[in-house]
C-alpha cells in the first residue's frame, strides 16, 4: 500500500494538475532551525510532500496514513526535518528544518492532496551567515583586517579619518570552505603622513560590520648639533674643574686649621712647665 502511494505521488509529480502560487522567500541562519511554511484544507486522508531539489522531485519529508512516511527520504536531510504533527488538523503543513546547511539554499515545493483537493506551495530558501566577528591588527605600517564564516559572499571597504589623499593599496583574498562559508583578509601599507584612523567595513546583504585601528607614526630623536655637543662637553669640564679647585681650597684651609690649633697647643704645654 505505501508503494502504491509512492507510485500514486509520482504520477502526479509527473502530470501536474494543481495551479502554482507565487513563491514566498524564507531566509535563515546558517547552522540554525529554520520554518518553511505551507498551509492546507485538513482532511483525515491527507497526504504531504515536501520536495527538494523541485528538478530532481526528491523527497525530503513525507506525511500520509496519518503518519510520517520517511523510507524515500533524500539521505542528505535524515534526521534534520519534521512536520508540527499536533498543528496539521489546523492545516499547517510546514516544515522544520534543523541545522542548515548553505546546500539546503534553493527552491522548495510544498505538495498537499486529499479529498478536497491537490495543492502546490514554492518557497524559496537563503540560506546567510552573517558578518559576526571582524579581527583588525597592525604590524609596522601593515594593517591586516579579515573575518571569518560569512555567506553569501562578502564585501570589504577601507577607509581613513581624516579622508587620506593617497588611494588605499590594499590585497584582499576571499575562500570558501568546505561548508561552502566564506574567509575574507584584506592588507594594506599605510602612506607615510600623519596619524591616521584606519576602518574596515564587511559587509554583506544582511549586515555590516566596521573595526577600526589608529595608525601611529614612531621617530628616533634628532641628533643633537655637533656645535651644541661641544659646548655641553666644555661646561662640563669647566663644572669638573670649579669643583676641583674648590675641593683643593677646602682641603688646604682644613689643614691650615689643623697645624695651627697644633702649635697653639704645644705653646701652652712649654708656658705651663
Amino acid at each position: 500500500m505505501v508503494e502504491l502511494s509512492w507510485f500514486v505521488f509520482l504520477l502526479i509529480l509527473t502530470f501536474p494538475f494543481s495551479v502554482s502560487k507565487e513563491d514566498t522567500e524564507v531566509t535563515c541562519v546558517f547552522s540554525q532551525s529554520c520554518i518553511l511554511p505551507c498551509s492546507f484544507q485538513f482532511t483525515s486522508d491527507s497526504l504531504i510532500h515536501w520536495i527538494y531539489p523541485i528538478t530532481q522531485n526528491s523527497s525530503i519529508h513525507s506525511y500520509y496514513h496519518n503518519k510520517d512516511q520517511l523510507g524515500h527520504q533524500n539521505q542528505s536531510f535524515q534526521n534534520r526535518t519534521s512536520l508540527f504533527l499536533d498543528q496539521l488538523s489546523r492545516g499547517n503543513a510546514s516544515l522544520l528544518l534543523k541545522e542548515v546547511k548553505i546546500q539546503d539554499e534553493g527552491r522548495y515545493k510544498c505538495y498537499t492532496s486529499n479529498s478536497r483537493g491537490q495543492q502546490d506551495s514554492f518557497i524559496r530558501l537563503k540560506i546567510e551567515a552573517p558578518v559576526s566577528d571582524i579581527r583588525i591588527h597592525q604590524d609596522g605600517n601593515r594593517i591586516t583586517c579579515s573575518s571569518e564564516g560569512i555567506y553569501p559572499q562578502p564585501e570589504l571597504t577601507w577607509s581613513t579619518e581624516p579622508p587620506s589623499n593617497t588611494a588605499l593599496q590594499n590585497r584582499t583574498t576571499v575562500h570558501q570552505t568546505e561548508e561552502k562559508l566564506y574567509d575574507i583578509s584584506s592588507s594594506l601599507t599605510g602612506p607615510d603622513g600623519p596619524d591616521l584612523t584606519y576602518s574596515c567595513s564587511i559587509r554583506t546583504r544582511r549586515n555590516q560590520k566596521t573595526a577600526t585601528s589608529r595608525s601611529q607614526r614612531t621617530s628616533l630623536p634628532s641628533a643633537a648639533p655637533e656645535g651644541s655637543s661641544r659646548h655641553r662637553v666644555v661646561s662640563m669640564v669647566m663644572v669638573g674643574a670649579a669643583v676641583a679647585v674648590v675641593t683643593v681650597v677646602l682641603v688646604g684651609k682644613y689643614k691650615m686649621q689643623k697645624l695651627a690649633s697644633a702649635q697653639h697647643g704645644g705653646a701652652q704645654n712649654e708656658f705651663t712647665s
